[in-house]
């Protein structure tokens, strides 16, 4: 009873410490990055527009349906004022960050005890890529919560499944951690990349070969089947788009993984996503678990590493994409240190040694976050690209198409928030960009051509072409767009271009094409 109210407390503690925390960072009424603008463009035409889950605008939802499924839930809410969609998609994600204590906790606790379950807590929120994620909307952290919450059930199962209280509680059991899987697929498919957990954590049951390989067949495959019944119910959508092969061909294509380039690239985002004291102390760890022979471990911890590493390599802008192997590197850090700093010798025998590593590891931390992933677009940058959506916004008619470069998403869904009676929809080009064209030229493996993107904008007084990949680096694709599409010629041309930093970055109009009268704003 001790131990249990014991247990109470700890956790207890640990949501108050992470209320504290996660609310405090979490964007209030703006997005971290372009990915979560396009999911609000997406649900804001699917509100307009009277299609739930049926907007063809829906960012990602063949992959992410229970995220919209979730959010559609508040559409009465958002009807009355689109600008409360916001703040309802961050604090979903602070919400499930804070969630995420209890079945992490449990599941650390039960395999390596409450000392690494609390340090494994701590560094899990220290780890950039996991706490820059937690500030704005994007449905990969509630894949995650729910992925260790059927991975915590099953620990639960095999407690239960030793006190013999019957088959009644073992089959429910396995039906929540089904349902827990097939949700985490559901709110983000991709996230069936932290599926070899579900053996690693049989592994560490004791469970015999056969049966850890039939028991993560079931449940992986019930979950994937589910995953697919509720995927058919989804509302039609004619997508003219390029299937997920073709997605997987052009953004993991071979020709990335040899490229120098973006072989450094992916590096320095891997190791940044991490921070890179913590990513040099893990790979000590890993070290340090295969010295001391604890290959069960090492097959919780290096598979799902591995995995995600390999496959967002090639394509991994933002760094988010690597948030999956986040909790594992916490709790392989987390057993290090524990073991480290257990030592008698360190700690007991000569205290102040003990001390001055952690003070020297803590200011080490300091210094190497000014290196770290940090949210893709920040407060002052979201806040300055959603300006320009109020100046295009409240434009006097002009009676010719406005082209707008820069960019452009946030300033789209400004424009949405701002009138109901905005409507918007994408319309392609056939130009690749210069680095799909560079890739598929290396590559035996060639990919459907997958076209620019252009956002047309109606108001009631004018018409807007929004290129939006028109930051510094694609000047040259918006040259060549310009150029050879004359349809988008014949108007005025407004040029939005900032660094991260939201400082303008003056670039003359004669560089792009002279075809154009400029727009000052």
């Amino acid at each position: 009873m001790k131990q249990q109210n014991h247990t109470i407390v700890l956790i207890i503690t640990l949501l108050g410490l992470a209320s504290i925390f996660y609310l405090s960072i979490v964007y209030k009424d703006t997005l971290g990055e372009r990915d979560s603008f396009r999911m609000a463009m997406g649900l804001i035409d699917s509100i307009t527009s009277n299609k739930p889950l049926g907007s063809s605008m829906l960012y990602g939802r063949s992959i992410s349906f229970a995220y919209f499924v979730l959010l559609d839930f508040f559409t009465p809410i958002f009807k009355t004022n689109l600008a409360l969609m916001i703040p309802f998609m961050n604090y979903i994600n602070a919400l499930s960050a804070i969630c995420m204590v209890i079945p992490f906790f449990f599941l650390v606790r039960r395999y390596w005890g409450t000392a690494i379950a609390l340090l494994a807590n701590i560094l899990l929120v220290l780890l950039p890529v996991w706490r820059a994620t937690s500030q704005y909307a994007h449905p990969m952290t509630e894949a995650i919560l729910f992925m260790f919450i059927g991975l915590a059930l099953i620990g639960y199962r095999s407690f239960i499944s030793s006190l013999r209280l019957g088959w009644n509680r073992l089959i429910l059991l396995d039906v929540l951690i089904i349902a827990a899987f097939a949700l985490c697929l559901m709110f983000r498919l991709d996230a069936i990349l932290m599926f070899p957990l579900i053996p690693a954590c049989l592994l560490l049951e004791n469970f015999p070969l056969k049966k850890i390989v039939s028991t993560s067949i079931l449940y992986s495959f019930f979950s994937l089947i589910i995953f697919k019944v509720m995927q058919s119910q989804l509302p039609y959508i004619d997508e003219k788009s390029n299937g997920i092969f073709d997605q997987l061909l052009l953004w993991n294509n071979p020709a990335r993984y040899i490229d120098i380039d973006n072989f450094l690239h992916g590096n320095q985002l891997f190791i940044s996503s991490l921070n890179h004291l913590l990513c040099l102390i893990f790979l000590i760890s890993c070290i340090y678990l295969l010295y001391k022979r604890n290959y069960s471990y090492l097959f919780f911890i290096l598979p799902t590493v591995l995995l995600n590493y390999i496959f967002w390599l090639p394509n991994p802008q933002p760094a988010r994409h690597f948030i999956y192997l986040s909790p594992i590197v916490a709790i392989s850090i987390a057993i290090f240190l524990v073991d480290i700093f257990a030592v008698k010798s360190l700690v007991k025998n000569n205290r102040n040694i003990g001390v001055t590593v952690a003070v020297i590891l803590i200011v080490s931390l300091s210094i190497s976050y000014k290196f770290s992933y940090s949210v893709p677009m920040s407060k002052k940058y979201s806040y300055t690209v959603r300006e320009l959506g109020n100046k295009l916004q409240q434009l006097e008619p002009k009676n010719k198409p406005i082209f707008v470069v820069g960019d452009t998403i946030p300033a789209v869904v400004q424009m949405q928030l701002m009138s109901k009676d905005t409507k918007v929809k994408y319309e392609t080009t056939n130009i690749l960009t210069d680095e799909d064209i560079k890739d598929q030229e290396k590559s035996a493996f060639k990919p459907k051509p997958i076209y620019i993107s252009l956002i047309v904008v109606e108001n009631k007084k004018n018409k807007f072409i929004c290129y939006y990949q028109g930051w510094k680096s694609k000047i040259n694709e918006v040259k060549r767009l310009l150029l050879e599409k004359k349809e988008y010629t014949q108007g005025y041309l407004v040029l939005n271009i900032l660094d991260e930093n939201a400082r303008k970055i003056d670039i003359e109009p004669s560089t792009l094409t002279n075809k154009f009268e400029t727009l000052k704003l």
